[in-house]
């Protein structure tokens, strides 16, 4: 039986070999956002690639505190016109993920490692 628990998978954490410098700003503006920060704690690994509409099911879960079987299809499609309109090309725009259009998929940069400690901050310190 499949886990329908959201985010299920823990990503491990990107190897920061080869990454670009992040401003400040922009990390903090970037993080500023909880479903921001959702993206970033349910997107797998770098390289690999997750469908938008998946993505829209786990980060809706987890905003309704409730499994991804639980998620309603209208607070899926809400997550989903949000992410695609908003959330996705703001993260893409900061090179922390790549949008692939024709996919409709969603990676992980390896930029994005360098966000994962201030994101363990900020999961501690309420906004």
């Amino acid at each position: 039986m499949p886990d329908n628990t959201p985010c299920s998978t823990a990503a491990p954490v990107p190897d920061p070999t080869d990454i670009e410098s992040i401003a400040a700003d922009t990390a903090l503006e970037i993080l500023s956002n909880e479903r921001r920060r959702y993206v970033l704690q349910c997107l797998p690994p770098v390289d690999n690639p997750m469908a938008l509409a998946d993505l829209a099911d786990e980060v809706a879960a987890l905003e309704n505190g409730t499994g991804t079987a639980d998620v309603s299809k209208e607070d899926s499609k809400d997550v989903y016109v949000s992410l695609s309109h908003a959330d996705i090309p703001k993260l893409a725009d900061a090179d922390i993920v790549e949008y692939d259009q024709v996919q409709n998929t969603v990676t992980l940069t390896q930029n994005a490692a360098e966000l994962r400690p201030l994101l363990e901050v900020v999961d501690d310190w309420p906004l």
